[in-house]
């Protein structure tokens, strides 16, 4: 497996699928806490809605990996930056 197909499969909204995927199962591990509803509540929009917006991308850069990344790499910048100044 080459650099660009690993590339091409490991992007910034799938790296935040993935937090969203790690937040639920966050949520069954440890089932005894306060408000763990949170986690679900929180992780399942997170990892649906940034896979969702991947597709999309992907789909409107004509899966070219470099502009993939570049749009994806400024849309999870602003989300970032929007999160942080919330």
């Amino acid at each position: 497996m080459d650099l660009s197909k690993i590339a091409s499969l490991i992007t910034p909204l799938v790296l935040m699928a993935m937090m969203g995927v790690i937040m639920i199962l966050y949520g069954f591990v440890d089932m005894k806490r306060d408000n763990n509803i949170l986690q679900f509540l929180f992780g399942i929009p997170l990892a649906a809605g940034a896979l969702g917006l991947h597709y999309v991308v992907r789909r409107a850069a004509r899966n070219n990996t470099l502009h993939v990344w570049i749009a994806e790499s400024i849309l999870v910048g602003l989300m970032w930056y929007g999160f942080l100044h919330s």
